[in-house]
């Protein structure tokens, strides 16, 4: 049965300083979803408006129990920047690195906002298509880069879809573009002149990304004989390294939340 009530948050008397506890300015709505899971909703300071906008919500819930409406019809109103934040949560609690939510998150948000979708049943996939079309032709990104930022919204559209957030998934069949007809940069290892002529260079060069220049010179060092990575290097902490005896090799470990291979040392 569905209710209004007014919850007691713990405030500090301005007076007396003790913690007392009081009601809510607003409005809460107690009621059960279709599948019966107890919601408390905050509505509205006005009882008479509170009443209108829960009654709304049970008659939503009845629709969709009555297979009238589906359930993601609803989320598909809400606005796509609060779909995005609990996304974001989603995957940090998944215990993916501060860097990869980051970035997932920055192409998805950027794909937003010049799409100019409001919700998430704006999301198209000929508004994608045409997003990936511009990154390559007019800011010049190659087809990697945008294969990365179409993971990034298929990662986002899957999460939808799975949360009954959107009926369809409207990428679900957007294949990604083969990247090898366009290898702007081929890996290759340096020759040793090559080599030198890198260290010299930073070791003299302005700072960038706010590292000195001996510094870099330094991580470079560290990351040819060890092959770690920029975001492996980047979490290492004393507590890394194994200075190493008698017995054992010295030794740097990486956390598992940062490293591509877990547990991996060097």
């Amino acid at each position: 049965m569905a209710n209004l009530f007014k919850p007691l948050v713990t405030k500090t008397d301005p007076e007396t300083g003790d913690k007392i506890k009081v009601k809510t300015k607003k409005w809460y709505g107690r009621y059960r979803d279709e599948n019966g899971t107890e919601h408390r909703k905050p509505l509205s300071e006005n009882k008479t408006t509170a009443q209108q906008m829960l009654a709304e919500i049970v008659k939503q819930v009845s629709r969709i129990k009555s297979g009238l409406v589906h359930s993601a019809e609803l989320e598909m109103k809400k606005p796509i920047k609060g779909h995005i934040t609990d996304f974001e949560t989603s995957l940090k609690s998944r215990n993916n690195t501060s860097r990869y939510v980051h970035d997932t998150i920055m192409k998805v948000k950027r794909c937003t906002e010049a799409c100019r979708w409001r919700t998430p049943a704006q999301i198209k996939k000929t508004d994608v298509e045409q997003f990936l079309v511009e990154l390559r032709e007019t800011h010049g990104c190659s087809i990697e880069t945008s294969n990365h930022y179409l993971r990034s919204l298929k990662s986002f559209c899957i999460w939808l879809h799975d949360n009954k957030r959107i009926i369809e998934n409207p990428l679900q069949k957007m294949p990604l573009l083969n990247s090898q007809v366009d290898r702007r940069h081929d890996r290759r290892a340096l020759s040793l002149k090559e080599f030198y002529l890198l260290i010299d260079a930073a070791a003299s060069g302005p700072p960038i990304e706010g590292i000195v220049g001996p510094d870099r010179a330094i991580l470079y060092l560290l990351a040819t004989y060890t092959g770690l990575r920029k975001g492996e290097l980047g979490s290492l902490t004393a507590k890394s390294f194994y200075f190493g005896d008698n017995e054992a090799p010295a030794t740097v470990t990486i956390e598992a939340a940062y490293a591509k291979n877990p547990g991996r040392t060097s």
